[in-house]
């Protein structure tokens, strides 16, 4: 009896362990593909000298956020939730002398097919249209959601590709429906960061995953005129000190950090961004 028990024993844990097999595969052929080079495309065109222009033109300038719970700015512990974009607002009021008048339009919970279908209402429209500067941070809930809805960590891990595939083809109809309702406005796309510990035994594979689902991200926004990703994801991962305020959310200090990186963004004269499309 004992024999047959341990014989029954040993066959469900290969039949596991061959089903765990085949859902990761596609997991594993990411995992150890080589890292792709970073998609480089050069333009001429400054955000600042840009916004400077329009300044000189208008009393203040258009800000206009969207995207998830991190573009509303949940965490930050500000009375009015506006996380990175309000320091975006403040520095380059005080240092560049350009007013931007903030209109937040981040929705928790919002994944890229809502924002996607949000683009139908005319309120939204409007806004896109009338912005001279728009900030998108947009991708995490589709992961999030997904993992949710499956309830089974291996079966979202095999479907990675899948949800990737789908947050880029949505990512590409919103920056089609902004960049038709408004063809001058720089757009700030803000990359995906990693909230889990160094300490946790799968910190390792989810930054690898990471950094496929951040380079999707560039080639996609990088078909666009004047659209640029801002990698916050470096810049978080070697930060000192905490910066998250629970366990998806930045803090103040975490948002000062993406803040600092999108106006390092805006200033930088050298940069590469996308071509036309």
């Amino acid at each position: 009896m004992k024999k047959w028990i341990w014989i029954i024993g040993v066959s469900l844990s290969l039949v596991a362990i061959a089903f765990t097999s085949i859902y990761l595969y596609p997991v594993a052929q990411l995992l150890l593909a080589e890292d792709e080079q970073e998609p480089l495309v050069v333009s001429n065109v400054n955000i600042l000298s840009k916004l400077r222009e329009v300044a000189g033109e208008k009393e203040s300038l258009q800000y206009l956020v969207l995207g998830d719970s991190v573009a509303r700015g949940l965490g930050s512990g500000k009375a009015v939730p506006h996380g990175y974009s309000s320091l975006v607002v403040k520095g380059l009021g005080e240092e560049e002398r350009i007013p931007l008048e903030l209109s937040n339009q981040g929705v928790s919970g919002q994944t890229s097919e809502r924002l996607l279908q949000s683009l139908e209402q005319t309120e939204i429209r409007e806004q896109v249209a009338d912005a001279d500067l728009i900030s998108l941070t947009i991708g995490g809930n589709d992961l999030l959601k997904e993992a949710l809805r499956q309830n089974n960590p291996v079966r979202v891990l095999s479907n990675f590709e899948h949800i990737q595939q789908t947050y880029n083809s949505n990512l590409d109809q919103i920056l089609k429906e902004i960049r038709t309702l408004n063809p001058d406005a720089p757009i700030l796309l803000t990359s995906l960061y990693n909230p889990i510990s160094p300490s946790e035994p799968y910190y390792g594979m989810s930054n690898k995953l990471l950094r496929q689902w951040n380079l999707g991200m560039k080639k996609t926004a990088y078909h666009y005129p004047l659209t640029h990703v801002v990698d916050v994801y470096d810049r978080l991962r070697t930060a000192q000190g905490e910066w998250l305020h629970d366990e998806i959310h930045p803090n103040e200090q975490g948002y000062r950090l993406i803040a600092d990186g999108i106006l390092e963004e805006i200033r930088n004269q050298a940069h590469s961004s996308a071509s036309n499309r």
